[in-house]
């Protein structure tokens, strides 16, 4: 049997086997075969658990919202459950404080005592691990920002991180007083581990530090006494993880790229002799058991087990499915282009007498990796899709044909035409974002080779257009055609439509994630918020307040923008004024794409697609300093295994 829902961490424990926590707060213990051997029961309210160690005869865990938990490791039952919202010393809050949701992964456990930052990310909980009580609510050892990590694999020396960059080291032992800071990345620091065959510690990056934040990251060494050794900037992407092998000849790191790095450890120098990528998805955790075979998680899920030299074994075959973006056909706004986990899936909306309600006329496996984008295109004979997947794949899909009759078949319940793949090509790197010219000629990926440029009728490479050798996360057509570029670290370039010459430069310095162009105005979504852009003067307009985390996505119709975070949130704001409207909390899964939709009697909606597959149907109520989301309906699209293709490369 494989675990119902989606794993977020793994450790191995050595006598007892895999250990998983998943999205709705439970732990699972897999056998040999990656299969589940037992689980631990239902969560009232279960949040994705994020922090998650065992000690003894115990597995503690710490969900997004800061409730700790502790259970039986031989049996795994829930034992103990230490509320977020009461467990806190009330003279430290600040007015009107309540926790707020952080995926947080830090547990520090030494001599008997767990250490952890609570819902109030300002304070720490000190607790007994063998009777759960709470000993001591202190300052939290990292300042304001939760403790990311806590590495106590040294005898006497300990290291704990934050989400702010800075490494402490200290000891566990009497105040648990950490005084030595080492500032090396402007992001997370997801994981620290102690190197005991070179008496240092190794950390992660997440966006990097200095001259390469947001440009290149990687793993950083720290000497023992604090300083910094080395660095090895492999990733465009954060890096979520590094791990040692048993006897420490090895270190394993990957994170978002979706790469694995095997490092050479036998002498002092940082060395990457092998990479294993074609996993499905981006890497999330790795855990080493003790003969050294090593369990990779992509964040879909799914779970591969590697020897120590990289070589697949086996994979948990997690059926996953998700829904990355929406975007309405150029025919039609009442069909819908969601890109999904195994291609892409057109949705039809039609009115009912409880609202709106969506149904799938068609489904297109495209057979490559997750569909990360798409842009519906139109043409003089036929309207479809490109899109842009995880495998560094770009396609053109044909919806229907104008030019023949039959294949005006009307989209009922039971399907239409099937799409047909028109054309794909390999992209140079990953890619990130992709739009379509004004007049359906061309289309602009955005990658981390730069944007690329492809006929969309065969897909032919037209261009390729680089910024200061920079990754290209995002890029969108203007109306006139010229072309707008972000780069990684947030610089902004609009090319000429014809030579390709800058005619406008802005470094508006966050990282972005989505661009579009909306009545006029370029609207970008990242670091630091939603984002309204005038061509030629910046950023006009700004909406973050509340947003615990990157806003990944956002809708603007309506007088609302509406955005959506990284932290399982929902936002919205007045569009004239900025105000701040509401914020939507607790949502049953990860919000990904994002579409108004509106009913015949003008009533308007919001179309939320989520990592599980869900599509989510709110009705937007509008009142006056204050809007709320209704929940109409959700309905699940199919879930299916992800096929692996997995290549080592040697260096």
């Amino acid at each position: 049997m494989k675990p119902a829902d989606r794993i977020v961490r793994i450790v191995h424990v050595e006598g007892t086997g895999l250990l998983a926590s998943d999205t709705h707060g439970r732990v699972h213990l897999l056998d040999a075969r990656l299969r589940v051997v037992r689980s631990s029961p239902f969560v009232p309210q279960g949040r994705p658990l994020y922090g998650l160690a065992v000690a003894d005869d115990w597995v503690i865990g710490k969900d997004r919202m800061g409730a700790l938990f502790r259970w039986s490791l031989d049996t795994l039952e829930l034992v103990d459950r230490l509320d977020p919202a009461t467990v806190c010393d009330r003279d430290l809050l600040l007015p009107g404080e309540r926790p707020s949701p952080v995926s947080s992964r830090g547990i520090g456990i030494w001599k008997g005592k767990v250490f952890v930052s609570s819902g109030y990310h300002r304070q720490m909980l000190v607790v007994d691990l063998h009777t759960f009580e709470v000993l001591e609510i202190r300052p939290n050892i990292c300042g304001t920002s939760p403790m990311e990590w806590a590495c106590t694999d040294h005898p006497t020396l300990h290291a704990v991180s934050d989400k702010k960059g800075n490494l402490r080291f200290g000891s566990f032992d009497g105040d648990a007083d950490f005084p030595d800071r080492v500032k090396l990345d402007d992001g997370n620091i997801h994981r620290v581990r102690y190197d005991a065959r070179h008496d240092r510690f190794w950390a992660t990056q997440d966006f990097g530090a200095g001259e390469n934040a947001d440009i290149a990251n990687g793993v950083v060494v720290v000497g023992a006494t604090g300083e910094k050794e080395d660095e090895c900037l492999f990733a465009r992407d954060d890096v979520e993880f590094v791990t040692f092998s048993p006897d420490h000849l090895r270190a394993y790191a990957g994170g978002f790229d979706g790469e694995l790095h095997i490092f050479d450890n036998t002498e002092r120098a940082l060395r990457i002799t092998r990479t294993v990528t074609g996993f499905s998805h981006q890497l999330s955790d790795l855990t080493v058991a003790a003969d050294g075979q090593v369990y990779v998680l992509c964040q879909d899920g799914e779970i591969v087990q590697l020897d120590p030299d990289g070589t697949f074994v086996r994979a948990m075959g997690f059926p996953r499915q998700a829904v990355w973006d929406i975007q309405p056909s150029p025919e039609d706004p009442g069909t819908l282009y969601c890109a999904t986990d195994t291609g892409v899936t057109v949705i039809r909306v039609q009115d009912s007498v409880a609202g709106p309600m969506t149904h799938v006329v068609a489904e297109h496996t495209t057979g490559f990796g997750f569909t990360r984008r798409v842009a519906p295109v139109r043409s003089a004979r036929r309207s479809g899709w490109v899109g842009i997947t995880r495998d560094h794949h770009a396609f053109r899909t044909d919806d229907t044909d104008r030019t023949d009759d039959t294949d005006r078949t009307d989209h009922t319940d039971h399907g239409g035409p099937d799409p047909v793949l028109r054309w794909s090509v390999e992209l140079p790197a990953l890619p990130h974002t992709v739009a379509v010219s004004p007049d359906g000629a061309r289309a602009l990926v955005a990658t981390n080779a730069g944007a690329v440029e492809l006929d969309t009728a065969d897909g032919r490479l037209l261009d390729t257009f680089t910024v200061d050798g920079l990754p290209v996360w995002a890029a969108v057509y203007l109306p006139d055609g010229d072309r707008l570029l972000v780069t990684r670290n947030g610089v902004i370039v609009v090319l000429d439509r014809s030579d390709a010459s800058v005619r406008w430069r802005f470094d508006q310095g966050e990282y972005p994630k989505r661009l579009w162009i909306q009545s006029g105005r370029a609207y970008l979504t990242g670091d630091g918020g939603v984002k309204e852009l005038v061509v030629g003067e910046g950023v006009v307009a700004r909406w973050l307040k509340l947003l615990s985390n990157t806003v990944e996505n956002a809708v603007v119709g309506d007088g609302l923008v509406i955005a959506s975070s990284y932290g399982m949130q929902l936002a919205a704001y007045d569009y004239t004024t900025g105000t701040f409207l509401g914020l939507f909390e607790d949502l049953p899964d990860y919000p990904k794409a994002l579409s108004l939709l509106g009913a015949a009697d003008g009533t308007p909606y919001l179309l939320v697609g989520c990592r599980t597959g869900l599509l989510s149907l709110y009705r937007i109520e509008r009142r006056p300093k204050k809007v709320r989301l209704v929940k109409v309906r959700d309905h699940w699209l199919p879930r299916r295994p992800a096929a692996l293709d997995l290549r080592i490369h040697d260096r």
